[in-house]
């Protein structure tokens, strides 16, 4: 897989961004991001070389108030747009190079159906904030 290559014996930090099309428990996406153990006791044991975690993942960690949905069909709310980072994003990684601060979405533009009149979006934009800060060795 070219990902794989990519990631696998570098530290680049790699981020895979945008619609999936697929939830977050689809298995479209446990494949893609090979189910990385999220491990949060600290850096001696977290973070994997071919793995991508999800922020929203990391987002839930941290705070399990905020509502995540990307996208709103026939009254579903689900979330298919997707922000996957490498084990250098990774608060618990040995190899963190940028921590992770938050997760925005902005969705209120979803509440309406007039989507191809106003030209918006059917999908949320999904932001993550991260701030330089490699973990210590």
């Amino acid at each position: 897989m070219m990902l794989t290559e990519v990631l696998k014996g570098t530290d680049d930090g790699v981020v895979v961004l945008g619609d999936l099309n697929d939830g977050h428990t689809s298995n479209t996406l446990n494949i893609l991001t090979a189910q990385p153990n999220y491990i949060l006791s600290g850096l001696d044991q977290g973070g994997s070389d071919t793995a991508l975690y999800a922020v929203s993942r990391l987002q839930q960690y941290r705070s399990d108030r905020d509502v995540y949905y990307t996208h709103i069909y026939q009254n579903l709310r689900e979330s298919l747009d997707h922000i996957l980072v490498s084990q250098e994003f990774y608060d618990n990684s040995r190899k963190r190079q940028w921590a992770f601060k938050g997760m925005d979405i902005v969705n209120d533009h979803l509440n309406h159906d007039q989507h191809d009149e106003d030209g918006s979006s059917d999908h949320g934009m999904v932001r993550a904030l991260f701030e330089y800060r490699p973990a210590k060795a």
